[in-house]
């Protein structure tokens, strides 16, 4: 493994990092709905899913996906069965004015738990990553000369990315928040969201 097909695979991750997507939109989102953290959590969960992806595509067990259909299946429902109930959350909270009380308590094993399936199961039903990892890495990588360190050195360059390319919508949403507080801007921005993660959630159980 050279270093050139390295800093290749590492632009073709900034770009697939940085490109705004159902992914992005929902951590957005979950930045405003829950706070940076649980947005953090979910952004580890898609991360999860893209190595998953990645290991595939680098053991040669691309075929195998292709069998796997009842697995995307469970993938897709509860990616959108997640981003429904967020979609929820935000249209009750457009019309009630106030927070609807979480299903989970914040903090709680159970809610950060159920925040990173659900970023996990993202990438596992998003056509993106899956086209990302399963035929264009192997155009920028030759699949035969990846080792045991190559493949460590090429997930920890994963990791290195993902963290201030997630960090730049984070923050932003963040920063935002505050001023979305405010009772005439939290209701518009509710219905937005809302619709967004509805949205998202039709696109991922149609594809």
């Amino acid at each position: 493994m050279s270093l050139e097909n390295l800093l290749m695979f590492a632009g073709a991750l900034v770009v697939l990092f940085l490109t705004p997507g159902p992914g992005i939109a929902a951590m957005i989102a979950r930045t405003l709905d829950a706070g940076p953290w649980h947005a953090a959590m979910y952004g580890v969960g898609i991360l999860t899913g893209d190595i998953f992806w990645f290991t595939l595509a680098v053991t040669g067990l691309a075929a195998v996906a292709d069998q796997l259909g009842a697995f995307w299946l469970v993938a897709k429902l509860i990616g959108a069965g997640y981003l429904g109930y967020m979609a929820f959350k935000a249209f009750w909270s457009a019309y009630t004015g106030a927070r609807p009380k979480p299903v989970f308590p914040s903090g709680s094993k159970r809610g950060w738990a159920a925040t990173y399936v659900a970023g996990v199961a993202m990438p596992l039903s998003n056509p993106k990553p899956i086209v990302f990892y399963l035929t264009l890495v192997p155009a920028f990588v030759p699949i035969e000369a990846i080792t045991a360190w190559s493949y460590a050195a090429m997930v920890a360059i994963m990791i290195v990315l993902a963290i201030p390319a997630a960090a730049v919508y984070i923050i932003g949403a963040h920063k935002a928040r505050d001023w979305m507080q405010t009772p005439a801007v939290r209701k518009g921005t509710d219905i937005v969201t809302g619709l967004v993660m509805t949205a998202i959630a039709v696109i991922l159980l149609l594809r």
